[in-house]
């Protein structure tokens, strides 16, 4: 897809993605959801007493991944230069509200499932290939990156801290200079994929000055998570869960070699700016599907249900609720299709739209956890019922306002743009 794609070109492009990642889930993802019904459905069965899936359910995501690969899918958001697709942001996006538009929340082998559970079906910067692998060396090239390409290996992103969320310069993780290796120590914390990654992507202070100074001081290196000194042993359960797919790394002595560097020295913090705005344009695509998926059953069931000899559909507090949502999907989904358009013309504009990535982030999350919350209602007691996922939905929602940037934050950042002088709209 070159630069110059037209806006209906790429919406094409799309849709010819969707109807065969539709045909690939439904040859290759339902059956598995299929055969593992049971445990699916009880979470004690589902994990092992450490937290972690059980072998067979992670080898079927693995299985997932491999097979998603081989067709294409897998690392589809990735940039060509890596050996990814290379969609533009705007086909991502239509692509993720697609998917999830259509087979909703809470599957373990779609993505979303449990809170924080990664997709083996779509890779991102949280577990595969992305664009913060523009910037590696030879080694981390050859050595690493044919493995997350082919969804043989998964990586996670080392960011967070027990004392270092949204203040990104509070990092306390440090990395020291030793001939042609770096030691680090340090802790991190709600990392996702962090107990099943064969790599992560660890945020280190190099340079206490600088990074005091807010003007850089932090490396990112890419870390096997077979290193000695490198441990990712604990599993943080999730709201209404008994586990996900979050966990904590501690670096203790981990030896790196310089070749594992990402990006210049000093200069991670840019590193990461990239997978954690790629994050919050994907959480906001898949938050518009998910709305829509909520819409989508509400409609049907209203056209259904009798309460006082008359449908649903025909009470006007029923009505009222669908058009609300209706509003929140309409405005949801022009904010990140726009935002998506402006991340595709940066090499032509130079124009980084910070402030609308934070906006599209925050509104869609929000929007989304009103129209599920809508949903419920709608639905009343089977709303609440684990026979349907808008439960799940729920939660999601409601915990995608913490990740990549808290709703707080985002409002921070929008604000300071404008500030500064950002106020093109």
């Amino acid at each position: 897809m070159t630069e110059t794609a037209t806006r209906e070109e790429i919406h094409d492009l799309a849709k010819a993605t969707l109807d065969g990642l539709f045909q690939f889930v439904e040859n290759e993802v339902l059956p598995l959801e299929e055969k593992f019904r049971d445990v699916l459905a009880d979470e004690r069965k589902l994990f092992r007493d450490d937290g972690r899936l059980v072998d067979e359910v992670a080898e079927a995501r693995l299985s997932v991944r491999k097979k998603s690969a081989a067709a294409g899918f897998y690392a589809m958001f990735a940039p060509e230069e890596i050996g990814g697709g290379g969609l533009p942001s705007l086909a991502s996006v239509l692509i993720l509200e697609g998917l999830y538009r259509k087979y909703g929340p809470g599957r373990l082998f779609i993505g979303w499932s449990n809170a924080f559970l990664g997709s083996p079906v779509v890779g991102s910067f949280i577990d595969g290939p992305s664009r913060m692998f523009m910037s590696i060396t030879d080694a981390v090239r050859n050595d690493v990156l044919p493995g997350l390409l082919a969804g043989e290996k998964t990586v996670c992103f080392g960011l967070t801290e027990p004392n270092a969320g949204s203040d990104v310069w509070g990092l306390q993780t440090k990395a020291v200079r030793d001939g042609d290796e770096w030691i680090i120590n340090g802790t991190k914390q709600w990392i996702t994929n962090a107990p099943y990654a064969d790599h992560a992507a660890i945020f280190a202070v190099t340079n206490p000055e600088l990074a005091a100074q807010h003007k850089g001081g932090i490396s990112c290196f890419l870390v096997d998570a077979v290193s000695p000194g490198y441990s990712a042993d604990t599993v943080l359960p999730i709201m209404g869960h008994v586990s996900s797919d979050c966990g904590m790394i501690t670096l203790d002595d981990v030896r790196v070699p310089n070749d594992r560097l990402m990006g210049e020295v000093d200069q991670g913090f840019q590193i990461g700016m990239l997978g954690i705005s790629e994050g919050r344009l994907m959480i906001a695509g898949g938050c518009v599907g998910l709305s829509e998926w909520a819409l989508d059953r509400s409609l049907e069931y209203v056209k259904e249900r009798k309460t006082f000899g008359k449908t649903l559909s025909e009470h006007q507090a029923i009505q009222f609720m669908l058009a609300d949502s209706a509003i929140d999907i309409f405005t949801a989904k022009q904010t990140v299709l726009r935002t998506a358009e402006l991340v595709d013309e940066i090499t032509t504009t130079g124009r980084i739209p910070v402030k609308e990535i934070s906006i599209a982030k925050a509104y869609s999350v929000e929007r989304c956890e009103r129209v599920m919350d809508r949903a419920i209602q709608i639905h009343g007691g089977l709303g609440l019922s684990t026979d349907m996922p808008f439960q799940e939905g729920f939660r999601i929602a409601r915990t995608l306002r913490i990740p990549d940037g808290t709703a707080e934050i985002q409002r921070r950042t929008i604000a300071h743009q404008l500030l500064r002088g950002d106020v093109i709209f």
